[in-house]
């Protein structure tokens, strides 16, 4: 049974609901002072042996996390707050972490299937990027496993991997863990740890074993269900010791792996340390030099980042991820039927058919920027029409980017140029410009600073080079103008608030799963002209809350009533908000 029922206080924060009873801590999710989510474990102190707490007076994880402090990268979980509070007599320490709404690598197995080669690639490059920050501040995670493992859908659909649970983070282990180890999976730990050696190399055995997961659908070496031994330490480890005895299997019927991939995972799962990669950074860059190497560039030697550190350097940009370009494309996009034959005519025409392209002699499409008042769906756009080239590509977002008279943006920008070309044809998807390429003039007239020569030299006739270059902006006027011209942007697209089809649509998804009557969806469509996706949504969530707080389905009145006092964010009639010329 839970400690802190909900609607409790710790702290500042109140109780949300309880998710788990752990081996030292509950956890639970809690609403901030912000009413945003987060995840707490709360630790009743006194319970907690000795040996895991730090210089007796809080506990491992709590001072590990702060230490870590890890804001600093997005594939490891960050750090938000910590404290101490009393119920009774009883003291508890509190850990609060970011909150990832999301499905653990283990659920989306279960639920899917196992990955192909190139997602897990990708979900473990992720993963090993965590890791090697981890072990740049000298700690050792020693519990990745899959369900540890968040997959976190953005914005633009890219699904980022993030480690969740800093649960048995610590310093290196020759002995006693400062952690309770009976919890950890047992075909995911190293054989060393059977015997309480806890290492960067035991960290790497750990990761091997989930990119094993995620290609197989299973652990390696998984021939029993070990919950049959009722716990018992001793008998787990000589079963986990006898299976790893026979040969790792690496193809089945169903999975069928080049050589160099059963390779890399036999050297990562290799059961002497010695034998395994030296180092995170290492695994990584083997796998992209052996199963991506046109993506090596974009890797840093493992010393280079605290050299670059020291040096007073920035540290590297946001991780850039690659896709083919597949799916529903402009059949995501609802509505906006006039923009969207004016892509195909304008862009994508000449890119499908180039051999027509060349005898009508069409002009090279270095570059097209949509732009329009924020809400109206350019990001939805922008992700479509890379599905709809069918190119690879990747998005990238401008304030996780960063400016160019930022130290190492520019640098990040030139690796994912060079990646791209050799990975064409490419298209390089920029989401709101205006933050990397900022106009530095404040009367907004042209200045060429060395940092926009530079970009323009990337942009430049990029066709030549098979890429394209898509972005969007709220605000074309504040993106320096030496890049708006023709052989960077040749093609200048606006793209309006959503039309009469595209906020039916909108409404449909809100009103998905939600208890109402029979809803009349052209009437709403018409009562929100201009309403962008973000007022639909306020809209709905306000006639749901009426509705809920009256104990009855959300009615057409109830909506009808919402939308007669509502006005649109940014009216394109009126100018308010935002100006298209």
């Amino acid at each position: 049974m839970e400690t802190f029922k909900k609607g409790e206080k710790i702290g500042k924060y109140v109780i949300n609901s309880f998710i788990k009873k752990g081996a030292v801590a509950e956890s639970y999710t809690v609403l901030g002072p912000d009413d945003m989510m987060y995840f707490m474990k709360v630790y009743d102190f006194g319970s907690i042996p000795h040996e895991q707490l730090f210089e007796g007076k809080e506990v491992y994880e709590i001072h590990l996390c702060k230490e870590l402090n890890t804001g600093e990268n997005q594939n490891v979980v960050r750090y938000v707050d910590n404290g101490e509070v009393k119920k009774g007599k009883t003291v508890y320490h509190y850990l609060v972490t970011e909150f990832y709404r999301g499905v653990t690598l283990y659920d989306a197995v279960r639920k899917e299937g196992r990955f192909d080669l190139e997602d897990a690639v990708q979900i473990t490059l992720c993963v090993l990027t965590g890791l090697s920050y981890i072990h740049s501040r000298a700690l050792i995670h020693n519990d990745i496993r899959p369900s540890n493992i968040m997959l976190q859908e953005l914005d633009d659909g890219m699904l980022m991997p993030t480690i969740i649970d800093l649960g048995h983070i610590s310093y290196m282990v020759k002995g006693r863990p400062t952690f309770v180890d009976e919890d950890l999976m047992p075909y995911f730990r190293a054989p060393e740890t059977f015997r309480s050696v806890y290492t960067v190399k035991s960290d790497i055995f750990s990761t091997g074993a989930l990119l094993y997961f995620l290609l197989f659908g299973k652990s390696p070496w998984e021939d029993m269900d070990l919950r049959t031994f009722d716990g018992d330490k001793q008998k787990i480890a000589d079963a986990v010791k006898k299976a790893r005895k026979q040969d790792l299997i690496l193809e089945t019927d169903e999975v069928k792996l080049p050589d160099y991939m059963k390779a890399i995972l036999l050297k990562a799962l290799a059961k002497k340390p010695g034998n395994r990669f030296g180092s995170a950074a290492e695994f990584a860059q083997d796998m992209l030099e052996k199963v991506m190497p046109e993506l090596s560039i974009m890797m840093e030697d493992e010393e280079a980042k605290p050299q670059a550190e020291q040096q007073g350097q920035e540290c590297e940009g946001p991780a850039i991820t690659f896709k083919k370009g597949s799916g529903s494309g402009f059949d995501n996009v609802t509505g906006r039927d006039e923009l969207k034959e004016q892509l195909r005519k304008e862009v994508l025409f000449a890119l499908h058919n180039p051999e027509k392209a060349a005898q009508y002699r069409l002009p090279a499409i270095n570059g097209v920027l949509l732009y329009g008042p924020p809400g109206c769906g350019k990001s939805l756009v922008l992700k479509s029409f890379a599905e709809e080239l069918g190119f690879n590509y990747t998005i990238i977002h401008g304030p996780e980017m960063g400016h160019i008279y930022q130290k190492g943006v520019l640098d990040n920008l030139q690796r994912l140029f060079d990646a791209a070309e050799i990975k064409a044809p490419f298209v390089i998807c920029i989401d709101e410009l205006e933050f990397v390429a900022p106009n530095p003039n404040a009367e907004g007239e042209e200045n060429v600073t060395p940092q926009i020569s530079a970009l323009y030299g990337m942009m430049n006739e990029c066709s030549k080079k098979d890429i394209l270059v898509v972005a969007t902006t709220n605000r074309p006027d504040l993106i320096d103008q030496s890049i708006m011209r023709v052989g960077c942007f040749d093609r200048v697209f606006f793209v309006p608030q959503p039309d009469f089809e595209a906020r039916k649509d909108i409404f449909m998804e809100h009103m998905k799963e939600r208890p109402c009557e029979e809803i009349d969806y052209d009437e709403l469509a018409r009562l929100s002209d201009d309403f962008n996706a973000g007022d639909i949504a306020e809209a709905v969530n306000e006639a749901a809350m009426t509705a809920a707080y009256n104990g009855v389905p959300i009615s057409q009145k109830i909506l009808v009533d919402v939308l007669k006092y509502k006005n649109p964010t940014y009216s394109t009639k009126t100018r308010i908000g935002f100006n298209k010329n």
